[in-house]
């Protein structure tokens, strides 16, 4: 058994003569469920608390809480003050450049604790569980069982080797796919087929954000709005039915979701 002040001890002594805190975020809430998935927002939220709940601490080490007492590593912070506002306390928080390949990757067992969040790094041992290879998005559900932001997509298509469970399904099927504007509730209904399935055509969407796509990249001409799009499989096809067929089942469901008239597709 390793421990995760053991395993960060190998690599810095930052934390061992200053005040630092284990901090768990997991809410159960429907309205944090996409500030948990979103390591931007959830950065910037964990700078807002109601009360000074990070009194007399230098450093945050922080995690996101998984299944039971699951919890991974999001990253080291540096409290560098706290002012007070309407809402109770901010902390002026900056991340640190530290141990960056344990981020997203090192697993603890937080413990019988759970509901205790905010627990002091040097009195409270937790046993690392699993060190995640780099990129890992998690297990595979099912083809038509996940939907990914596209900062997830970007992660699993930039790191196959990691997810090749992932990629061994979306590249052996043929598919129809939904993209939704998360901006605005429009969507737009493709269809991969051909060599490389799903994932060759959601592998054009993670390099350039819009996939060709004349609507799409229209909308990319902001340059932060690709990361409003979230991507579905809707129907799985075999690998061998011809492309006029395919075609024919995405024109299906462009009438069903009306997404030539009020979503994004031109035709």
């Amino acid at each position: 058994m390793i421990t995760i002040q053991e395993l960060i001890s190998l690599k810095t002594d930052l934390f061992k003569n200053s005040t630092a805190l284990l901090v768990r975020h997991k809410d159960s809430r429907v309205e944090y469920r996409d500030i948990l998935k979103d390591r931007e927002k959830l950065i910037e939220y964990q700078k807002h608390q109601s009360k000074k709940i990070f009194k007399g601490a230098d450093f945050l080490i922080s995690f996101i809480g998984q299944e039971r007492s699951k919890s991974l590593l999001l990253g080291f912070f540096k409290i560098n003050g706290v002012v007070t506002n309407d809402k109770g306390f901010y902390y002026d928080i900056e991340e640190l450049n530290i141990c960056e390949d344990l981020v997203d990757r090192v697993v603890i067992d937080w413990g019988k604790a759970s509901l205790a969040w905010v627990q002091y790094y040097n009195k409270n041992i937790k046993e690392v569980l699993e060190i995640l290879p780099k990129g890992y998005l998690g297990e595979f559900p099912g083809l038509t069982n996940f939907i990914l932001d596209f900062h997830e997509l970007k992660r699993l298509i930039d790191n196959p080797d990691a997810n090749r469970e992932w990629k061994s399904h979306l590249a052996s099927i043929n598919g129809i796919y939904m993209i939704l504007d998360k901006a605005t509730g429009n969507q737009y209904i493709g269809s991969a087929c051909g060599n490389g399935g799903v994932w060759q055509r959601w592998s054009e969407y993670s390099r350039n954000k819009h996939g060709n796509n004349i609507v799409l990249a229209k909308l990319c001409n902001d340059v932060d709005y690709h990361k409003n799009f979230q991507y579905t499989v809707l129907q799985t096809l075999p690998s061998n039915l011809p492309k006029n067929e395919v075609i024919k089942l995405e024109n299906l469901y462009k009438k069903k979701f009306g997404t030539k008239t009020y979503g994004l597709n031109m035709n």
